[in-house]
């Protein structure tokens, strides 16, 4: 039987971490682990209310941080008891309360995200690496530098990219500071389609025809 709210605020007062708390913080987790494994274990461990999942990234790769958000500061609590001694992929994680759930930033728009991109303020920092659509994002690498996105686009018009929810900017090149290489990131239609890219490109030689061996394309999924 879930507890009550009473019998959760009377959680929330032992444990002497305030009242405000809505999101948890999970530390020590497998770089592997996805947001799918956080919630698996929420329901093993009988956590209920989780609003979302994330996971932090550095330039799109996980950090080995997550965080749970609550619907409210108690359930919150009744969490934090309850994740003592969880492991997550043969790892034993810590968590701890947060004041604030971090939130992904809205989509800013077909214009605002080619801005932003410009600007290098996409940058693969944050909860799921800033940007929306977790586990429908692929992250290209080791590309020519001179290529753009619309040749790429062209490239892949055998895959399914996003659709309007984006706009018809489905691709973005990221800044690649003092490489002679690019980085783009690449919007699928679902995530099925985003590791049927990876699939493709991983590992595999970029026009080996034109170029030889001189670029070696490595692509992989943001959660």
């Amino acid at each position: 039987m879930a507890a009550t709210r009473p019998a959760l605020r009377k959680v929330a007062k032992e444990l002497n971490e305030g009242t405000t708390s809505l999101a948890m913080s999970l530390t020590g987790l497998p770089r592997t682990a996805l947001p799918t494994d956080i919630r698996r274990l929420c329901g093993k461990s009988k956590i209920e209310n989780v609003v979302n999942v994330t996971l932090e990234h550095e330039r799109f790769r996980p950090t080995g941080q997550g965080f749970i958000s609550f619907s409210r500061p108690e359930y919150a609590y009744a969490a934090l008891k309850n994740f003592k001694q969880a492991v997550v992929g043969g790892k034993t994680v810590q968590a701890r309360a947060v004041d604030t759930p971090l939130v992904i930033p809205r989509s800013r728009g077909t214009k605002g995200v080619l801005e932003a991109a410009r600007r290098g303020a996409i940058t693969g920092n944050g909860p799921s690496g800033g940007v929306t659509g977790s586990g429908r994002n692929v992250v290209m690498y080791g590309l020519p530098g001179r290529l753009y996105a619309e040749t790429l686009v062209d490239i892949l018009r055998s895959f399914k990219l996003a659709g309007s929810e984006y706009g018809k900017e489905v691709i973005v090149k990221l800044e690649a500071k003092g490489l002679s290489t690019s980085r783009f990131l690449v919007r699928t239609a679902s995530v099925s389609e985003a590791y049927r890219l990876v699939r493709t490109f991983h590992m595999r030689l970029w026009r080996p025809d034109i170029n030889g061996d001189k670029y070696m394309t490595h692509a992989f999924v943001v959660w």
